[in-house]
């Protein structure tokens, strides 16, 4: 059975080079691909299995830690990941207290790769 990775970023061009690493390395991946909180929350429901989440932290509407709190409800994602080049130590405290990890920006295939591959 494939993966199914959930990638929410408002840049479409980080979007794209998420979708491109992740088809690299893992090519039989299903990817659901939103570019805003309201717009993931859309494409999901209870029924939906997400392993693996990559999500921006800032975003217009809801910032990725507050999309990760509404898919918790909904949910259960057994790897979770924000990103984000905004690294003050209070949003990597918040992400790292909700079992969270916390991928920087500018996002590379060095630092994706082996978290969506362990």
């Amino acid at each position: 059975m494939s993966k199914t990775i959930l990638v929410v970023d408002d840049s479409v061009v980080s979007r794209m080079i998420l979708k491109e690493i992740i088809k690299t390395h893992q090519p039989e991946v299903h990817i659901i691909e939103a570019s805003n909180g309201n717009d993931a929350l859309a494409q999901l429901n209870q029924n939906s299995q997400i392993d693996i989440a990559l999500i921006d932290y800032n975003m217009p509407g809801m910032n990725g830690l507050e999309l990760y709190a509404e898919l918790k409800g909904l949910l259960s994602i057994s790897k979770r990941a924000l990103l984000t080049a905004n690294i003050q130590d209070d949003i990597k405290s918040k992400a790292l207290e909700a079992g969270i990890d916390f991928l920087n920006k500018p996002i590379a295939e060095n630092i994706i790769a082996p978290y969506i591959n362990s």
